[in-house]
């Protein structure tokens, strides 16, 4: 009899164990464990958390506006509707601002094209190592990028993303399989070779675009065009209304050639703002704006400061394009 209750009691003990772990797996998956974060992911939450590196979720948080930005130069914010006419970007004193590519012992190199590893950059990305430090795309052809676009991983560890022939004396093109090629660098830096070169249309975004439920954040963003490009957009993407991509600190260098360059972000709907962007052109911008881009009527694109330094060739000078309202807080770099 007492063997029997033994084994019984061992039987039960066995079994709440079990139910134990369970409850831990599931508070696990569902983000309730002891050591979350304190984010839910819920979309209809209070949180004013915002998507950044390596933090995959966050509570919806309100767009930012332009008149609930902390301007340190109050009173000067210039819109579509006050921008000069006839202003050109200050004269640059000193040399230009370089970037320097910060070291990581770990490092990638993916041949892509017609006889490379992968067939497209697009699908080449889907492939990186968990720690892939600098990344390095070698086109062996030309490419077609699907409709879909191309995204840097933000869960890779990249520390700078480049692309180049993989031959020096030949030159690559980026095509779209559609209307246009749309690269999102997700706040990780780019450099796009000067053998290489994304095709009419293209559109390349430095920081993230927002995805359903939630507003993101780059802290950074960094672009190095020593080839040619379309579009080159220093900030994020918005596509949703009520929604916003931030980027709080943005590079753009342009060597090479590209049609428009934007200090700030690419609103579809909802908003973009980049808080510091600087944008020097030392070969050639056909257009450059110190704002961003807006699709629709009710987007929104902002920048608190855009210091650009021409030392190359340009032919205009902006806030920005689109249906949209367009904003910069100062002037002060823009123009003089």
């Amino acid at each position: 009899m007492r063997k029997r209750i033994f084994v019984i009691t061992i039987l039960l003990l066995f079994i709440q164990l079990q139910i134990m772990q369970l409850q831990a797996t599931i508070d696990a998956m569902s983000g309730n464990s002891g050591s979350s974060s304190g984010n839910n992911g819920s979309s209809g939450g209070n949180s004013t958390d915002m998507y950044v590196w390596n933090q995959m979720n966050s509570g919806y948080s309100s767009t930012p506006t332009p008149f609930g930005y902390t301007n340190t130069y109050p009173n000067t914010t210039v819109s579509s509707s006050n921008f000069p006419s006839m202003v050109r970007p200050p004269v640059p004193s000193g040399p230009p601002p370089v970037w320097k590519k910060p070291a990581d012992r770990y490092s990638t190199e993916i041949y892509v094209g017609d006889a490379g590893q992968y067939l497209t950059i697009s699908e080449a990305v889907k492939h990186l190592p968990a720690r892939a430090g600098e990344v390095t795309i070698y086109l062996v052809s030309d490419t077609e990028e699907p409709q879909s676009g191309i995204s840097i991983p933000m869960d890779k560890k990249i520390t700078s993303f480049r692309i180049a022939a993989n031959d020096e004396r030949s030159r690559r093109t980026i095509y779209p399989a559609d209307r246009s090629v749309w690269f999102f660098c997700n706040g990780v830096p780019l450099i796009v070779d000067r053998t290489v070169t994304f095709a009419e249309k293209s559109m390349i975004m430095g920081g993230f675009v927002t995805y359903s439920g939630h507003n993101v954040e780059a802290p950074k963003s960094t672009i190095i065009i020593n080839g040619n490009a379309h579009w080159v957009y220093a900030g994020g993407q918005s596509d949703r209304e009520g929604h916003s991509s931030t980027v709080n600190e943005a590079l753009v260098i342009i060597n090479g050639k590209v049609d428009r360059v934007y200090a700030g972000g690419r609103s579809i709907w909802g908003e973009t703002f980049v808080h510091n962007s600087t944008v020097v052109v030392n070969g050639t911008a056909n257009e450059i704006y110190c704002g961003g881009y807006t699709e629709n009527a009710s987007a929104k694109a902002t920048v608190g400061r855009a210091d650009l330094k021409v030392y190359g060739w340009y032919s205009k000078l902006g806030l920005g394009l689109g249906a949209g309202q367009s904003y910069l807080l100062t002037p002060v770099g823009c123009y003089q």
